[in-house]
């Protein structure tokens, strides 16, 4: 798994608050791709998607799953977190009603390649209170 970029080596025990971690991310299709993230891109060339389920490490609890934009030509990223939440219950079948959130998608500069824009969108996540 990988982890957020903290600047320094740390033990396992020393892990703290603010750091999240994701397997390795995919490159998905185009249609696999939400659709506010595909609006944000439209008009892009050379726009190349992925997705990274998001686990907090203290905690180890799923965040959710950031998609990724990557514009290789504009060196800009644009990412979406999407959440899935329990919004009911159906009556007939007793089963969840589940509901998929996704936040507004957010641009950036970032020419470094995938890892280094989810590092940097989560952080961004983390900053707006979205993340621990």
């Amino acid at each position: 798994m990988r982890e957020q970029p903290i600047g320094e080596a740390v033990g396992d025990d020393e892990w703290d608050s603010g750091k999240v971690m994701w397997p390795p991310e995919e490159e998905i299709d185009f249609a696999a791709a939400h659709e506010s993230l595909v609006k944000a891109v439209a008009g892009s060339r050379g726009v190349r998607f992925f997705r990274a389920n998001i686990i907090d490490v203290p905690t180890d609890v799923y965040l959710g799953h950031v998609q990724m934009a990557i514009d290789e030509v504009t060196g800009e990223a644009c990412g979406i977190l999407l959440r899935t939440h329990v919004t009911g219950i159906d009556p007939e079948t007793k089963e969840p009603i589940l509901t998929d959130e996704a936040t507004r998608p957010f641009k950036f500069p970032c020419s470094d390649g995938v890892e280094k824009a989810i590092s940097i969108f989560c952080e961004n996540l983390r900053l707006a209170g979205i993340f621990p």
